[in-house]
């Protein structure tokens, strides 16, 4: 009996200690053969220099009449922050559906789409977001009236943890590597997971705004779109174990660029490369996947 009973113990103890306030869907990390021969020789680094950046992420859609507006706030609080604030445009939800024969553009992507079911934003309404994930009075879905006192709140506190990021495309492999570098600014007390995103400035579409008449602006233009999670919703594991202040880590992330993205001949579904930029962040592998640290750099194709 006594190994049935440490079984079924053991099994309890799983069970009870995997939860996760975020719940799924979630798109699963891409599965590609890794070509070692393909390095990150780049010198271009950039990093958030010991000093906290924030994640601001604006759950969005082309019909939502409000949310140019929200877009708006956005674009003043990345401007007035020196770019210590980085904005993401997450196009997901019933505003963001394709409605021919106006709103024909598909700025939606899968790991978006998982985000947005997961923190539950669309169905909280839009225009809402999320401020590094963190809960600000009671809340973790911000409107865009909060999003300036949050950012104002968090930017002073001293960073855990700074992060680095370099990269190398191979064009003729449409193939990217990323590298992350992350040294630990103080004693990082739980599991943190890194995630790297490509996002795309300057796409031309159809979008509502109740503030004009008519309300259907057809030369919009969309800046900070998320295109893709290179790892999967919830990125890689940074560190699977606390570590104490002063660690140095490095991940590299690779990612082949879907050829269709890459069509110039399809224009409403290609991504434009030289438009767009990369954005890496390191978040609690648990709860909130509360973001602790976050760094852009502009793509180079």
């Amino acid at each position: 009996m006594k190994p049935l009973l440490i079984t079924l113990a053991l099994a309890i103890s799983i069970i009870g200690t995997s939860c996760d306030v975020i719940e799924g869907p979630y798109e699963k990390n891409p599965i590609v053969p890794v070509d070692t021969t393909l390095r990150d020789t780049s010198s271009t680094v950039v990093s958030t220099g010991g000093l906290q950046h924030v994640l601001l992420e604006d759950y969005t859609g082309h019909t939502c009449g409000n949310c140019p507006e929200a877009a708006d706030v956005a674009a003043k609080i990345y401007a007035d922050n020196n770019g210590r604030v980085i904005v993401t445009a997450i196009h997901a939800g019933g505003f963001a559906v394709v409605e021919p024969p106006d709103f024909v553009r598909d700025l939606t992507c899968p790991a978006g789409v998982a985000l947005d079911q997961a923190f539950r934003i669309s169905r909280a309404g839009n225009p809402n977001g999320l401020v590094n994930r963190v809960t600000l009075n009671n809340r973790i879905i911000q409107g865009m009236k909060n999003w300036e006192p949050a950012v104002a709140q968090l930017l002073p506190l001293q960073p855990v943890v700074d992060l680095a990021l370099s990269h190398t495309y191979y064009p003729e492999r449409r193939t990217v590597i990323v590298t992350v570098r992350a040294t630990a600014l103080q004693n990082i007390d739980a599991s943190t997971n890194i995630s790297v995103w490509l996002q795309e400035n300057g796409i031309i579409g159809d979008q509502k705004d109740y503030r004009r008449t008519p309300s259907h602006i057809e030369d919009y233009e969309f800046e900070h779109v998320l295109r893709t999670s290179f790892n999967g919703t919830w990125g890689d594991t940074l560190n699977p174990t606390p570590v104490p202040k002063g660690t140095v880590i490095t991940r590299t992330v690779r990612y082949e660029i879907p050829a269709e993205k890459l069509n110039t001949a399809d224009t409403l579904n290609v991504w434009t490369l030289k438009n767009c930029e990369l954005v890496a962040f390191a978040h609690k592998a648990s709860t909130t996947r509360e973001v602790l640290q976050v760094v852009k750099q502009k793509f180079v194709p």
